[in-house]
């Protein structure tokens, strides 16, 4: 189980309980980038199987032709 981030890694402010920024200096607290790197990741995946999805149906059509 993780740790409940207290502090702010850099400027020390005290941070509310699930805080996404450090009120005090707007950094990103270690949860919420963590977050944003799950999110990136599913967007890129979700870009990659469209762009699969589309070469995949321009094939099929190219090769009726």
């Amino acid at each position: 189980m993780a740790q409940v981030q207290v502090a702010c890694d850099k400027c020390g402010g005290t941070l509310v309980p699930d805080a996404a920024y450090c009120e005090r200096c707007g950094a990103r607290t270690r949860r919420a980038r963590r977050l944003v790197r799950v999110a990136i990741r599913v967007e890129l995946l979700f870009f990659v199987m469209v762009v699969a999805v589309v070469i995949g149906f321009t094939w099929i059509y190219a090769s009726q032709h």
